[in-house]
C-alpha cells in the first residue's frame, strides 16, 4: 500500500483541498541584495531543502549572512508553516552545491558550470527542522550539532535513510504551506507538479534539469533533505496530477 493510500485508509485525506498559497501572509526578509543574485532567470525545478537547526530561522540567516558566497533558499518555512522570503523566486543563490567532479564522473561535459546552470534554474525553500538524529533515551535525541533535545516528533526509518535512523518529523502546518508554494510556483513559472519517485536519491533527470520537484539529496549522495516523510509524499501526491 502506497504512503497516500494509507492516509486515505486511515482518514479523509488531508492535503486535498491545497490550492495556491496567499501571498500577503508571507514574511519578506530584509535579506541583503549582496547575498543573492539580483539576475532574472528562467524556472523549472524547485528544490526542498530542509535547515537542520532548531525552532525559529534567525541563526540559518545568520549563517548565510556570514558568508560571501552568496548563499541561501528563496524561502524558509518554521515548523508553524509560516513562510519567510528571502529574495524573489524570479532571483537565484547558491544553494545545491554540486561538485564538478561529481557531475564529470556522471558524464557531463559542463560538469564547470551544470551547478551553477542548475542554481540559476531552480527555485529553493527549506523546511526549518533538526533533520536527522540519534536516540540517547525515552524520546530524548541528539542532533548532529551534540545538543539532547527532548518532546519532538520523530520519523524512524529501521532501515536507515542516508546512514540516519531517526529525523524530526516536518509538522502538519509546515508540509501544508509548502504544498501552497508549490501550486503557486507551478501555476507562475508552468513547472510540473508530477511526483518523481526517484526523488529520493541522486538521479540524473534532476541533475540534467528535468523540470519538477526534487530535493537536495536528488542531486546530492552526502546530503540527507529532505527526508521521505510518509505525509511530504502523500501531500506531494495528492498535488501531483495539478
Amino acid at each position: 500500500m502506497s504512503n497516500l493510500q494509507e492516509v486515505i485508509v486511515n482518514g479523509s485525506n488531508k492535503w486535498s483541498g491545497l490550492k495556491s498559497y496567499d501571498i500577503s501572509k508571507i514574511i519578506n526578509i530584509d535579506f541583503p541584495e549582496n547575498q543573492y543574485h539580483r539576475e532574472e532567470t528562467s524556472k523549472n525545478q524547485i528544490v526542498l531543502h530542509h535547515t537542520v537547526s532548531g525552532p525559529g530561522i534567525q541563526g540559518d540567516l545568520n549563517t548565510w549572512l556570514g558568508d560571501t558566497s552568496r548563499i541561501g533558499t528563496h524561502v524558509v518555512i518554521d515548523r508553524q508553516g509560516v513562510v519567510h522570503q528571502c529574495f524573489n523566486s524570479k532571483y537565484w543563490a547558491s544553494h545545491l552545491g554540486v561538485k564538478s567532479d561529481f557531475l564529470k564522473l556522471k558524464g557531463y561535459n559542463d560538469y564547470n558550470k551544470r551547478n551553477r546552470i542548475l542554481d540559476k534554474a531552480s527555485i529553493s525553500i527549506e523546511l526549518d527542522s533538526w533533520g536527522p538524529l540519534t536516540k540517547v533515551g525515552d524520546n530524548k535525541y541528539k542532533t548532529i550539532y551534540g545538543n539532547t533535545i527532548s518532546g519532538i516528533n520523530v520519523v524512524e526509518y529501521p532501515n536507515k535513510f542516508r546512514e540516519a535512523v531517526y529525523y524530526e518529523k516536518y509538522t502538519d502546518e509546515q508540509i501544508k504551506s509548502l504544498g501552497e508554494m508549490l501550486i503557486l510556483w507551478s501555476e507562475k513559472y508552468n513547472i510540473p507538479l508530477k511526483y518523481n519517485e526517484d526523488m529520493w536519491d541522486v538521479t540524473n533527470n534532476a541533475l540534467k534539469g528535468t523540470p519538477g520537484v526534487w530535493t537536495h539529496v536528488s542531486y546530492r549522495a552526502d546530503k540527507s533533505d529532505c527526508h521521505p516523510d510518509k505525509d511530504l509524499i502523500a501531500m506531494l501526491k495528492t498535488i501531483s496530477h495539478k
